[in-house]
């Protein structure tokens, strides 16, 4: 089965050579849909959406059903996709941000920031405030709005995994969202890094479950 991936906002080259190992290790690959997002229109959704699929088409040149396989700011877009797309075959969302967040959840987020002076936390890579990253993060902004409408459109079988003490998800949204829709699972692991498939010891139980959804 071909397996698309779409990465997360800061992920770097060096994360993502340490994926791509723990998937080969694991029997499976990946090819990696959008190398940065600082080129993704934001003029229309309509724009938006048809350079999403334009991506996916390049990156699935023979147009086989695939797997997409997202984190973080990759959810947004992931969700986007597989609502529009009939060759997703399965979709695995791990850490997604869109969706509410309850008045407790943003709380604690708040407390998060001022105790860590920075908008993302638990050693997630710093994003400077350039010209191009700042056009990244009004784009993360957009797509978690369309991906929390998009999500009640997609009936492809979804896995959801979130770290359960990472306090930048929406976690009741989520289990909201599943407690909805009948294609939708979640499972937790135990960490509060960000990506569970490179810090943290959660790295097999993470490629287990992924392996699991996608086989």
């Amino acid at each position: 089965m071909y397996n698309l991936y779409l990465k997360g906002l800061s992920t770097n080259n060096q994360e993502l050579n340490e994926i791509r190992k723990l998937f080969k290790e694991n029997g499976l690959d990946f090819t990696v849909v959008f190398n940065n997002y600082g080129n993704l229109p934001m003029r229309t959704e309509t724009d938006l959406k048809v350079a999403i699929q334009d991506k996916l088409r390049e990156s699935n040149p023979m147009g086989q059903q695939a797997n997409l396989i997202c984190h973080s700011m990759g959810c947004n877009l992931g969700v986007l996709a597989a609502a529009d797309s009939k060759k997703i075959k399965s979709l695995v969302l791990i850490s997604p941000e869109f969706g509410e967040y309850s008045p407790e959840e943003l709380k604690q987020i708040e407390k998060d920031e001022i105790n860590l002076n920075r908008p993302r936390a638990y050693g997630e890579q710093e994003i400077k405030n350039n010209k191009n990253n700042l056009k990244s993060l009004l784009l993360f902004k957009k797509t978690k709005l369309l991906a929390s409408i998009a999500i009640e459109k997609v009936n492809v079988p979804t896995l959801i995994i979130y770290p359960k003490d990472d306090n930048f998800i929406p976690k009741t949204y989520l289990n909201d969202l599943v407690n909805r829709k009948d294609n939708i699972k979640l499972q937790t692991v135990p960490t509060k890094y960000h990506n569970p498939l490179v810090k943290g010891n959660c790295k097999t139980k993470t490629m287990r479950l992924i392996k699991n959804q996608i086989k």
